[in-house]
């Protein structure tokens, strides 16, 4: 079994968590890593009032964090709780 960290949890983290578990289906595990306690980065935090409509793709990461073997850790600092030499282990 592979096992992938993905550092971050914006569009980025998420759509590469989302191809990760495509590829590999039951074969992988993927842990999203974020130093905030809750996911989506600035789609979350940074979309202003007006363009509402962009926080839709949210539902898109809900079903990838929903998927069995993706697990989304929150409160993560890479490099202060936990070093690049623990995640390639």
């Amino acid at each position: 079994m592979r096992h992938f960290a993905v550092v971050g949890s914006g569009p980025a983290g998420f759509y590469t968590a989302e191809a990760l578990e495509k590829a590999y289906g039951d074969q992988g595990r993927v842990d999203i890593l974020d130093r905030f306690p809750v996911p989506y980065g600035l789609i979350r935090f940074g979309v202003a009032p007006d363009h509402q409509s962009l926080k839709a793709v949210s539902k898109r990461y809900d079903k990838t964090a929903e998927a069995a073997g993706v697990d989304f850790i929150g409160n993560v600092t890479v490099g202060r709780d936990v070093s690049v030499a623990e995640l390639l282990e």
